[in-house]
């Protein structure tokens, strides 16, 4: 997808999409909140050390399917949005960086991509990056959203690009006068078996902006924004045709930024790493990520895409070694695996020498 621009242009010229490079498989191992960092990296490990076994699985399935040169990436996407409580220092992106690579090393896997929640809203294709090096990326996506009209609508409810609610079935009939209020009816899934499982989405709230000319800002949700990832990852986003939130590998000597705001959307950790965006995407998540993941799909399920955008990934899919079709609904290439919450205490939790590297 991508944003809408007005031009002039010849009727035999068509509208360029910059190609990004793809890995067969890309492998989110973890999502976790900033401020889950602050007391170092215990939080971390345990996402990571349920993760580091259905990576080893989807790395053997990946190499079975794809053959054994398949290219497999792995990613952890930190929330820096949430608010944070001031009495705790926030960590710097270089505390955070650091603790990622070396509890990687602890449970046998790299992450070869950090990326930041806050570059799902708007991406920073480079550290410090000024109004040419970001895009709208909720605003794209957004506007890109193509509401079901429900049958029988009296308007009593706004559009979505108004309430900023999305749902992916009917919703009850809303009362304005208990009197005159209608027969009672229950909220209905589009396209239902047997029974329905209906959802309404919050894709933003609205507040008032600071300064003087400020007006009414969106502060998206993270059903939205983890939309936004998971595009990003399946390589499904331009600007006008342009790519955006490109990985950038900090080089030698290069000092990450002190500010979370500063740095780039994705930073590619790994200098080898496979690509970030690939033909499919697999999430390894907490249970407690299933309603937000959920709820992205309904919003990748009401996207009207680029169809220059699908064709270039679909044609680069069936030019691979072993040629790979691409379904038509970019949500049949994303996958889940959510795992419990459950932790082994007392000895056997030691993991400092409990887990030999793996090959991944």
């Amino acid at each position: 997808m991508s944003a809408v621009e007005v031009s002039y242009q010849e009727a035999t010229e068509t509208a360029r999409i910059e190609a990004v490079p793809f890995s067969h498989l890309s492998v989110e191992t973890g999502h976790l909140v900033l401020a889950q960092f602050a007391d170092g990296d215990q939080a971390l490990i345990e996402q990571l050390e349920q993760a580091g076994p259905w990576l080893e699985a989807s790395v053997k399935r990946a190499r079975k399917r794809f053959g054994r040169d398949a290219r497999i990436s792995t990613c952890f996407l930190v929330d820096d949005q949430t608010p944070w409580d001031q009495a705790q220092e926030r960590p710097k992106p270089s505390e955070v960086f650091d603790l990622v690579a070396s509890a990687g090393a602890r449970v046998g896997f790299a992450v070869d991509y950090i990326a930041c929640e806050s570059g799902c809203a708007t991406a920073r294709d480079r550290p410090y990056a000024g109004p040419h090096d970001r895009s709208p990326l909720a605003d794209i996506v957004a506007g890109a959203i193509v509401a079901e009209p429900e049958a029988g609508a009296n308007g009593s409810r706004p559009p979505t690009g108004q309430s900023g609610w999305l749902s992916n079935g009917r919703r009850s009939p809303s009362v304005s006068v208990a009197m005159d209020a209608p027969q009672w009816e229950p909220p209905a899934e589009f396209g239902p078996y047997r029974h329905s499982v209906f959802v309404d989405v919050e894709l933003w709230s609205t507040e008032h902006g600071s300064g003087p000319d400020a007006g009414r800002e969106r502060q998206y949700s993270s059903s939205l924004l983890t939309a936004v990832w998971q595009l990003l990852r399946l390589g499904l986003v331009r600007n006008a045709g342009r790519a955006v939130a490109t990985p950038y590998g900090f080089g030698p000597g290069e000092a990450l930024p002190d500010l979370w705001s500063q740095l780039p959307s994705i930073t590619r950790r790994t200098p080898d790493a496979a690509p970030f965006t690939a033909y499919l995407a697999l999430s390894l998540l907490p249970a407690r990520y299933r309603a937000s993941e959920h709820a992205a799909e309904v919003v990748l399920d009401h996207l009207r895409f680029d169809e220059a955008v699908l064709v270039e990934a679909a044609d680069r899919a069936r030019g691979e070694a072993v040629p790979v079709r691409l379904p038509e609904n970019p949500a049949g290439r994303i996958s889940h695996l959510f795992f419990d919450d459950v932790h082994t205490l007392g000895p056997a939790h030691d993991t400092h020498d409990a887990h030999a590297t793996r090959d991944v």
